[in-house]
């Protein structure tokens, strides 16, 4: 524990410190509630909600609201009070995780002790229900208690109907985690990404738990069969994309992929590969890429030799 060297000079300072500890313990929950989020409204019955890291799509059908991930846990309750004051009236129906990171996964334990129905991929649901040590980052994720772990679990994808409403899921093998799930609603056209597609930032990829570049390269490859031209586009983070914007990702990440790999054919190290710039030209959209190219880097390690993989075996 720290030392404490605060100094109290006046009466009148100990009463204000005092008064102002017990305001923040009579306030504290209305505080976290107050949690700045943006909401975009994509149609009367849909809208994205964006906190400060990550994306939460909402949906309305006959049977209640349809959440497509939670954000974090800070920003949890800020979340449920925002869905609750868009569709008044209206109890959340089912939770869909992308993946089992903490960014999507925050609204858990408080939508599974109501009762919600929490669907996710089945490998998803096996990380949640275990505790994580990320070996790239040196954290540990604990279990989440069993009200906040996936009740309903998939495996291929499929199609699942809510009040009218279709959802449908596909599982983005390695893009990002080995549990990925991209979900496309039909009647809206509109397609959430999971957690390798980012229009903010440089994306994670979490080798740790499954994800590598050429999984990327692939799920990338998936959603362009799904989208279309006219899709919405909602990435894990930043802005709606339109279809063009996600082809362009992908063209993107073709080419980093390939200098990438390309140094590891050379047998170049992370220092040399980060100074080697393979993403010079779009540092300046996505911003410092040190951590996205030594795990990309990184993913690739265990995957050299992956009898089923095309890409790096045609990389002269």
């Amino acid at each position: 524990m720290a030392k404490r060297t605060a100094h109290y000079s006046t009466r009148r300072d100990l009463l204000r410190q005092a008064a102002a500890l017990a305001g923040a313990a009579l306030f504290h929950a209305p505080l976290l509630a107050q949690t700045s989020l943006t909401t975009t409204p994509l149609s009367q019955r849909m809208r994205v909600i964006a906190g400060r890291d990550g994306n939460v799509l909402a949906a309305d059908s006959d049977d209640g609201v349809v959440l497509v991930d939670g954000g974090h846990a800070s920003w949890a309750a800020a979340l449920l009070q925002t869905v609750e004051s868009s569709y008044p009236g209206k109890p959340v129906r089912a939770l869909f995780n992308t993946h089992w990171h903490e960014e999507q996964t925050g609204a858990n334990r408080a939508l599974g002790e109501r009762g919600v129905e929490i669907v996710a991929h089945e490998n998803t649901k096996l990380w949640l229900g275990a505790e994580v040590w990320v070996r790239w980052s040196d954290k540990k994720y604990p279990p989440l208690p069993k009200a906040g772990q996936p009740t309903t679990s998939v495996y291929d994808p499929g199609r699942m109907t809510f009040g009218g409403r279709a959802v449908e899921y596909g599982w983005a093998r390695d893009a990002h985690t080995d549990g990925e799930h991209f979900l496309f609603f039909p009647d809206e056209n509109v397609l959430v990404t999971g957690g390798f597609v980012s229009n903010a930032t440089w994306p994670v990829i979490d080798w740790w738990t499954g994800g590598w570049t050429v999984g990327m390269l692939n799920g990338f490859d998936r959603l362009l069969e799904v989208a279309n031209e006219r899709a919405r586009i909602v990435p894990a983070v930043g802005p709606v994309m339109t279809f063009a914007e996600l082809k362009a990702q992908q063209a993107m990440y073709l080419t980093v992929f390939e200098r990438i790999h390309g140094s590891l054919i050379k047998a170049l190290g992370i220092e040399e590969t980060l100074a080697a710039r393979p993403t010079a030209e779009f540092d300046a959209r996505y911003g410092d890429p040190k951590q996205f190219v030594t795990l990309a880097l990184q993913s690739t390690w265990g995957h050299l030799r992956d009898a089923h993989d095309t890409r790096l075996r045609n990389i002269a």
